[in-house]
């Protein structure tokens, strides 16, 4: 369940590029010339989702601080390190 949540997360932490200027205007946006992009750029954000809350869990699994949200301060780190991931990768694609 826990790698369930970290792969939603970081599906989550993908960002569309330029899904909000589309959402604003109700245009529908244009079809991609090349989806498989779009298809890698959502793989690397489900692994770094994965990852980074496996490693985030990992390493405050002792943590007093952390006592009874676990899962949540993982989750939250998934995400952003998948959005943080995906916006590096798609900044180098242009």
């Amino acid at each position: 369940m826990e790698t369930a949540f970290f792969l939603i997360m970081g599906w989550c932490g993908t960002g569309y590029p330029g899904w909000l200027r589309y959402l604003l205007k109700k245009i529908p946006p244009p079809p991609d010339p090349e989806p498989w992009w779009h298809i890698g750029i959502i793989g690397l954000g489900l692994v770094a989702g994965v990852v980074g809350g496996h490693y985030f869990n990992d390493a405050i699994v002792d943590n007093q601080f952390f006592a009874g949200q676990n899962a949540i301060a993982s989750g939250l780190f998934a995400f952003g390190a998948s959005n943080v991931t995906t916006g590096i990768a798609s900044s180098l694609k242009r």
